[in-house]
């Protein structure tokens, strides 16, 4: 038996209300009075509405005739007019009202009913705020630079004011946008299985997932991760589920996890090892200023070992081998969420080790126009300049050179003509610049000026005077 359907369609509008910031939530710490233990907890995160799903269950004995349960939200972050409480399993159980004592406050009794002396598991599911997860990521590539591994880290926090024991915990990625999911998502559990669980789509808003076998694993109270390569750390990685739900993925964090209020917990996720990437080293001085950074460039796809559901928004902590049996830091950076499909750029910065410079030798002016007055109104300037890259690196390193030249121009001779002229401003090469070494590109351009320059029109002759008479 449930909750009368009425107040549950009462309960979704207030959590409605709840989504939109129209409820508000008062400060507490729960206290469950008569409820025994929970025998099972799950935590589902949602970041973008500050709003997490709990679904508890615990087992209850009830006597014949009319029973009151109490539950006490104070001190915590729950809100009230989410409350539920359900006996999906149990018959014999009506849940008749729920009373609030005028004399108490943040506390609710229920009244249920039971035809006969009996023992039912009792599902109470509300929203809480305060709790919250961010994902970050440790990225170690080889000596050559042209596979990394990566493993992500899921942080929960919570400030909700409740302690959550052995909780099952799922955060979501991307935007919820109907509260009937997460109406939907109360009634219903995910359990890691021995497998990774195939994609589960929502159709009509109802989700369509199968129960399998928890497995078990331990808790995990490893300290947060020290920036140099997480050194000295004994932490083991937990399985993640991670299921399609319509727009937004659903990632379960394999057994189960003690949640503290006021602490948080790192989670760490199975490593994913020898993925290809593009190493690149570019100039771009309108996109990125006058120095030369460093990429490491893939896509979210099975080709890279990925692709099999989005990452999250987060930081990614890179090294490399430094070919000598210890790590280098190349540096730290940050990316948006990255769909199934998408490129990931890892923007790690100068690493100093290579250098640019431009030198402009001379500027020489010729072919002029003139008006009928004698007037210069149009001219050619050829420039002549030399473009160096320094390595300093001992290998060959791969180089983008996007370079401007501004005005209506064209190259009157370069050096490397390997370039792709990739606007009126801008020309580009893709370049290999050897190890230790310096490639030079020198050029003359033409930079046509006034009456010379395309689609400026040579100014009409002066109006002869006329004679005097």
């Amino acid at each position: 038996m449930v909750y009368t359907r009425a107040a549950w369609r009462r309960a979704t509008l207030a959590a409605i209300a709840l989504m939109l910031g129209a409820a508000a939530i008062a400060p507490a710490k729960i206290d469950l009075v008569t409820l025994p233990g929970r025998d099972e907890t799950e935590l589902t995160i949602y970041n973008s509405q500050d709003l997490t799903l709990v679904r508890e269950t615990r087992t209850l004995s009830f006597a014949k005739g009319k029973n009151e349960i109490q539950f006490s939200w104070a001190n915590t972050l729950i809100d009230p007019t989410s409350l539920q409480i359900d006996f999906p399993s149990a018959k014999g159980l009506v849940v008749l009202d729920a009373v609030y004592p005028s004399n108490t406050s943040q506390l609710v009794v229920w009244n249920i009913e039971a035809d006969e002396p009996t023992s039912a598991q009792a599902e109470i599911t509300y929203f809480a705020s305060g709790l919250s997860w961010s994902a970050d990521y440790v990225v170690k590539a080889n000596a050559a630079e042209t596979e990394f591994s990566l493993q992500q880290f899921t942080t929960v926090r919570n400030n909700s004011g409740e302690d959550f024991n052995d909780a099952v915990t799922r955060v979501v990625v991307g935007e919820v946008n109907l509260v009937e999911l997460i109406a939907e998502l109360a009634r219903r559990g995910i359990n890691v299985g021995q497998e990774e669980a195939s994609r589960m789509v929502l159709t009509d808003s109802v989700m369509e997932a199968d129960r399998m076998d928890m497995r078990k694993s331990r808790a995990m109270n490893a300290p947060a991760p020290s920036i140099a390569g997480f050194s000295g750390m004994r932490m083991e990685a937990k399985e993640i589920v991670k299921k399609a739900v319509s727009e937004y993925f659903l990632f379960a964090v394999e057994g189960k996890e003690d949640i503290a209020s006021g602490w948080g917990k790192e989670l760490p996720n199975p490593t994913v090892t020898a993925i290809p990437f593009d190493l690149s080293y570019e100039l771009d001085p309108r996109r990125y200023g006058d120095q030369v950074l460093k990429f490491y460039k893939l896509q979210n796809t099975e080709k890279h070992k990925l692709g099999k559901e989005p990452l999250p928004d987060g930081g990614y902590y890179v090294y490399s081998d430094d070919g000598r049996g210890g790590m280098r830091f190349e540096g730290n950076t940050s990316s948006k969420y990255v769909p199934v499909g998408e490129d990931i750029e890892l923007n790690l910065g100068s690493d100093g080790l290579v250098l640019f410079e431009e030198k402009i030798q001379g500027d020489a002016r010729g072919n002029f126009d003139f008006d009928s007055s004698g007037n210069v109104i149009g001219w050619d300037v050829t420039r002549t300049v030399t473009l160096e890259i320094k390595n300093s690196r001992e290998r060959e390193i791969p180089f983008k050179l996007t370079h401007y030249i501004d005005g209506d121009w064209e190259f009157a001779k370069v050096s490397d003509t390997g370039y792709e002229r990739v606007d009126q401003t801008s020309v580009r090469w893709n370049l290999k610049v050897p190890a230790s070494g310096t490639l030079k590109i020198e050029y003359d351009a033409v930079i046509h000026q006034g009456t010379r320059s395309k689609g400026i029109a040579p100014a009409p002759p002066a109006p002869m005077p006329r004679p005097r008479r």
